[in-house]
Parts: structure tokens; C-alpha cells; sequence
């Protein structure tokens, strides 16, 4: 009998180390589980928030673009943009922009990038009706308003436009001081039409050429 009991005791002994053995077990997976569901909750609400953070900085830095009306102020560069468009919008003469490469001491004024924050200056002399007939007026005004057909913008009427003489041509080599916006006025009358240029001539940065360089004109 007392054999009897003792292995009847061994056996109970045995079984409840098992159930200690599998709760244990059963414990470790479950504490496994929770920190893995809450560092996947934890890695998407860090994602969620960075990607809201950073479409919030877009639309700051968009909306603070300062309006002709309101200069001086800054001004953030969009893709296609140019020291000539931008003063173009601004002064309603893309020629003034030398005064935003000096206000932004820019080393090379064929190279802004996009993003860029730039000062766009208030220039002390607006362009007024008045002004055009003063003395001192500029070249481009004179331009602008002379009734002759060699001043005309447009392509075709004359051989010049504001931006230089016309281009006829299917090519044309880049001189010092050229821009795709101007070349593409002198070839087309429009200087929008940079990116056709621009294309044409697998050019990705188009406010980067080189004096010297052939480019084909699509016609």
C-alpha cells in the first residue's frame, strides 16, 4: 500500500510541473505577442506622424511665397523656374533679375534649385506709365512700347525681339548670358516654351546651360 501511494504522489508531483511547465511556456508566447502588436502599433503611428509633418512643411513653405503686391519677402523655387521668370512675375520684367541674384548673393545666376528660399527685393523705381517716358527709361520699356516691328515679342513682323534677334534655325549654340526662357522666346515667341527646348535635348536642370552648347530647336 504504501508503494501504492507513493507513485500515486510521484505521478500527481510530475503532472503539476507539466501544467507550471506549459503555463510558463504559454506566458513567454503571449508576453511575445503584446510587444510585438505594440511595436507594430507604435511604428505606424511614428510614420503617420512624419508624413503628416512633412506634407505640413509643403504647404508652409508654398503658402509663404510673398505676392507682388506685398515685397519685400521670400519666395520658395518651384521646378522650372528661373532668376528671369521669377522677376518676370515679380516686376513684370524678367531682365530685372540680377536684383535678386545680388539681394541673394548668388555666385552663378544661372543656377537656382528648387525648394530654394529666396529674397525677392522691392525695387525703389516701380514701372509706371510715367516712367516709360522719363529720360532715363529703361531699354526694355522702350522696347516693349516702340510701335516698331523690330521690338515685337513675337516671332515673325521683324528680325529682332526684346531678347535678341530671331532664330530661325533648327539649332543654335548657347552664348554667356542665355537662358532656355529667352532662347525659347527668340525661336518661338514664347518664353514658356523653354521645355520644349528642354526636352529636345535631354536637359533635366533647365536653368543650367553652358556657353558653347549646340542645342536642337524641334520645329
Amino acid at each position: 500500500m504504501a508503494g501504492i501511494k507513493k507513485s500515486s504522489g510521484s505521478y500527481l508531483d510530475k503532472l503539476e510541473m507539466d501544467v507550471k511547465s506549459n503555463q510558463s511556456t504559454l506566458s513567454m508566447v503571449l508576453g511575445a505577442l503584446i510587444i510585438l502588436v505594440l511595436g507594430v502599433l507604435l511604428f505606424n503611428y511614428v510614420n503617420r506622424n512624419k508624413d503628416t509633418g512633412e506634407t505640413s512643411d509643403v504647404k508652409t513653405d508654398i503658402s509663404s511665397d510673398v505676392t507682388p503686391e506685398n515685397l519685400p519677402g521670400k519666395y520658395t523655387v518651384k521646378e522650372g523656374d528661373t532668376l528671369f521668370t521669377i522677376a518676370d512675375t515679380y516686376y513684370k520684367d524678367g531682365f530685372k533679375y540680377p536684383e535678386i541674384a545680388k539681394v541673394n548673393k548668388l555666385e552663378n545666376e544661372n543656377i537656382i534649385s528648387t525648394g530654394q528660399v529666396l529674397e525677392i527685393p522691392k525695387l525703389e523705381i516701380a514701372a509706371t506709365p510715367e516712367a516709360s517716358t522719363s529720360p532715363d527709361e529703361s531699354p526694355i520699356a522702350e522696347a516693349v512700347e516702340s510701335p516698331e516691328p523690330a521690338s515685337s515679342p513675337a516671332v515673325g513682323g521683324g528680325n529682332t525681339t526684346i531678347w535678341g534677334p530671331n532664330i530661325e534655325g533648327d539649332s543654335y549654340t548657347v552664348v554667356e548670358g542665355d537662358w532656355l526662357s529667352t532662347i525659347a522666346a527668340r525661336a518661338y515667341g514664347d518664353i514658356l516654351a523653354y521645355d520644349k527646348i528642354a526636352k529636345a535635348n535631354n536637359i533635366l536642370n533647365p536653368d543650367v546651360i553652358s556657353p558653347g552648347m549646340v542645342l536642337k530647336l524641334p520645329r
